[in-house]
Formats: C-alpha cells, sequence, structure tokens
C-alpha cells in the first residue's frame, strides 16, 4: 500500500511539473499588464525548506496574484495563485527561463511604477520658496543621503558575505487601504515611506529601529510634506533601489 501511494505522488508529483512549466510563463505575462499594487518579501519566511525565497503579490484592478519561489536542495520550486486559487505548484530547471522570467518581470515592475513617479513629480507648484523652507528641505535631503548611503553599505556587506542573509520588504504602488500611491522599503534598520499625495507633494516617513527589534522606533526620525526637494528626495530613493535590486533578483 506504501509502494502503491509513492507510486501515485511520484506521477502527481511530474504533473505538478509540467502544469508548472506550462504556465509560469504566460503567469509572468498577466502580472505585467496592469499592476496597482505590488508586494515583495526577499528571504522573509520559509516555505518548501529554504530561507532563499520570494513571495510577490501583484493586485490588478480585477484579481489578485501570487507567487512563491524557493531555492531548495531539490531545486528551484515555484507556486502560483490567483485569488487565492492555487493554479499549479512544482520544481522548475534553469532551463524553463523560470528564474530570468522572475528577475525581468521585477524589473518591469518597479521600473514601471518608479517612471509614473518620477513623471508625477515633474510638477512643481509655481510659488516662490521662502529662505525656511529651502534650507529645512535642505536638511532634510541631506538627511536621506546620508542615511541612505549607510544603508547601501549595508546591504552591498549582506550580499558579498556569505555568513549574512539579506531580507527586505517592499510595497510599491496603489496602496489598498488608503489608495493613495506609494512606494514602502523595510531594509535593516530603516522604514522608508514616500506618498505621492495628490496635490502633488511628497510625503516622507522614515523610522530608524537603529538595529533593534522591527517597529520597535515609535517615533519617525524624518517627517514631513516636501516639494522644493521632492524630485532629488525620489532620485535617492531611486538609487538606492537599484543598489537593492541585486538582492531582490534569483
Amino acid at each position: 500500500m506504501a509502494s502503491l501511494a509513492k507510486f501515485f505522488a511520484k506521477i502527481w508529483s511530474k504533473f505538478l511539473h509540467k502544469n508548472i512549466t506550462q504556465m509560469i510563463v504566460p503567469f509572468y505575462h498577466q502580472l505585467g499588464l496592469d499592476a496597482q499594487w505590488i508586494s515583495l518579501a526577499v528571504n522573509k519566511t520559509s516555505f518548501e525548506g529554504s530561507l532563499l525565497t520570494r513571495e510577490l503579490q501583484v493586485h490588478t484592478k480585477s484579481d489578485a496574484y501570487m507567487l512563491r519561489f524557493a531555492l531548495t536542495d531539490k531545486g528551484p520550486h515555484a507556486q502560483i495563485w490567483q485569488n487565492q486559487l492555487s493554479l499549479a505548484r512544482g520544481l522548475v530547471t534553469t532551463e524553463d527561463q523560470t528564474q530570468e522570467g522572475l528577475n525581468q518581470l521585477l524589473d518591469q515592475l518597479i521600473e514601471k511604477k518608479i517612471h509614473t513617479y518620477q513623471r508625477k513629480l515633474q510638477n512643481l507648484d509655481n510659488k516662490a520658496f521662502t529662505s525656511a523652507e529651502v534650507t529645512t528641505e535642505d536638511k532634510a535631503l541631506e538627511w536621506i543621503k546620508t542615511s541612505f548611503t549607510m544603508l547601501e553599505k549595508a546591504v552591498v556587506q549582506s550580499l558579498t558575505d556569505p555568513g549574512l542573509l539579506f531580507q527586505t520588504l517592499l510595497f510599491i504602488g496603489a496602496n489598498p487601504k488608503t489608495g493613495l500611491e506609494e512606494i514602502r522599503l523595510i531594509t535593516f534598520n530603516l522604514d522608508i515611506k514616500y506618498e505621492f499625495l495628490p496635490n502633488n507633494l511628497l510625503r516622507i516617513r522614515i523610522y530608524n529601529d537603529k538595529n533593534e527589534e522591527f517597529g520597535s522606533a515609535k517615533k519617525a526620525s524624518l517627517e514631513g510634506d516636501f516639494n522644493y526637494r521632492k524630485r532629488e528626495m525620489l532620485d535617492e530613493l531611486t538609487r538606492l533601489l537599484s543598489v537593492i535590486s541585486a538582492g531582490i533578483k534569483i
């Protein structure tokens, strides 16, 4: 009886593998069409016996999709869902171009949103900024530059030292709860949120947990609605994301 169960398990495993191989590329294409909200967790959870994981959720106007990808001892393992319904799962191979397809999809999703926000922030109010406003935003920009540079160094170290594990959470798009377009990045000690307001201001909140437990900081280290330096502030986050992209990809 046990041998019969193993036989059917083997047959079912082969079916699932074939299924995921056939479905994964069209699935990538579907996710890239009309993404409204993107959520990505890198090495934050363990499934299929591996910590080397990616969990991607993409919401469109009508559907919610999810992809889990793990590098396991048996090889790369993927599972895909649509509206909480499991469509396929199983081992994939490098010949499937599953990993390269995922990397291209992540680039496509993030770059499309970044370009949208860059165009949005081109609108600068036709107003005369006071010296106090300029000074305040210059100081905030300098704080962002310094903090992001330190974070970049930590990211590079975690990606090049085999004894360290890079972890991050990234959210980008129209937040389903607030309706606001935002970018939120949680990496190491920083929790960074950029919100793109209807009046074209850029609202920034950055919490610094100072290498303590995530969420320990109750007061933002930097908070404000910015106008004069909003484009440069987005440039700094874009540069940080380009450094982190090496850890996001498989």
